[in-house]
């Protein structure tokens, strides 16, 4: 199994781990809560105070550099599929609504000549 597919488990795990303790927080009362957030602060003071073994930079960037590629293949999607529907809607995209005002604009000078024109002639 590679690297990936071992961080893709573990952080599905923690997710589901929230969710578990979202659920039991939510059946037990801000009490619980508490106490998780007691333990955290615990936990991670005594991880701070530890030698851990921390992966080299390199490693890390590329990690970080993995996820910001793969949030921006979601986003470029979303948006993609958004601007899909809204079309499909009949509601005009942004690009569209430009166009339509500069030829709004063209019109109105044009408008304004001919106007101007027939004050001349009068």
């Amino acid at each position: 199994m590679s690297k990936s597919d071992d961080i893709k488990r573990n952080s599905h795990s923690i997710w589901l781990a929230g969710l578990g303790a979202w659920s039991m927080i939510e059946d037990q009362g801000s009490e619980t809560f508490n106490e998780l957030v007691s333990k955290g602060k615990a936990f991670e003071h005594l991880n701070q105070t530890r030698d851990i073994e921390v992966a080299p930079d390199s490693r890390l960037d590329e990690l970080k550099s993995r996820a910001n590629q793969t949030m921006d293949r979601i986003e470029r999607a979303f948006d993609l599929r958004v601007s899909s529907t809204l079309g499909r809607l009949g509601i005009s995209r942004r690009s569209d609504l430009k166009a339509l005002h500069h030829k709004i604009d063209r019109l109105a000078e044009a408008l304004d000549q001919v106007c101007a024109d027939l004050d001349r002639k009068d």
